[in-house]
């Protein structure tokens, strides 16, 4: 599968991860929020954590446009760029910004460390922040060796670049979503083989066909 592949090419499903332990405990937002203004600490981070127990302060680095979007809402597909670096040393254990490929992940499920579910919760799209992140909030007491020691409290230089609705799998459509999507897909599959795409039009048509058989 998809997500069996990028496990295998990602440090991040080591170190943020889908596999982790501290990347299964889903994060509650069961947290009132309110109008108040957070108050900086010394070096300038507010707490965003749902407890307000420090595990999660955020330092905004550069604001996000007037009128963006966000947060992104529990169950959402976020996209991101990020830089993770121990707060002890500043040594760099992981960094989408190298692999050139933003990384995805759907928000509040537990898919990543808790200290992510709760600092992305509090951004808006084109933030640019520093998340510094409590040994509680990551992976605990054991880390994630090599790179992550234990208790090992945390930096991630963090952008949204963007969030959106998560789509259906094709098993939670009802048959007119279904029809929709294989119209959809192959509309797009004759606009790719009007470029003389075909091959990428064949794919789409393919897509498409998969969403219009009946799977009883």
């Amino acid at each position: 599968t998809h997500q069996q592949r990028f496990r295998q090419t990602s440090l991040a499903h080591t170190t943020i991860g889908f596999n982790h332990p501290f990347g299964t405990e889903k994060s509650q937002r069961n947290i009132k929020m309110t109008n108040e203004v957070p108050m900086k600490n010394e070096e300038g981070y507010i707490d965003v954590s749902f407890a307000q127990d420090g595990g999660v302060l955020k330092k905004i680095i550069k604001e996000a446009p007037d009128g963006a979007s966000g947060p992104p809402p529990n169950g959402n597909e976020v996209e991101a760029h990020y830089t993770g670096t121990l707060v002890s040393d500043g040594s760099k254990f992981d960094s989408s910004r190298d692999r050139g490929k933003p990384f995805k992940f759907t928000i509040g499920q537990g898919m990543v460390i808790k200290g992510w579910d709760e600092g992305f919760a509090s951004m808006k799209v084109g933030e640019h922040a520093m998340l510094k992140v409590r040994y509680d909030y990551a992976y605990g007491d054991s880390g994630s060796p090599p790179k992550i020691p234990a208790k090992a409290d945390l930096y991630f230089d963090v952008e949204l670049l963007g969030f959106k609705e998560k789509p259906k799998e094709r098993w939670q459509m009802t048959t007119e979503e279904r029809l929709a999507q294989a119209n959809k897909l192959k509309d797009e599959g004759t606009e790719l083989f009007k470029k003389q795409l075909f091959a990428e039009a064949t794919a789409k048509y393919e897509d498409a066909a998969s969403y219009s058989v009946d799977e009883g």
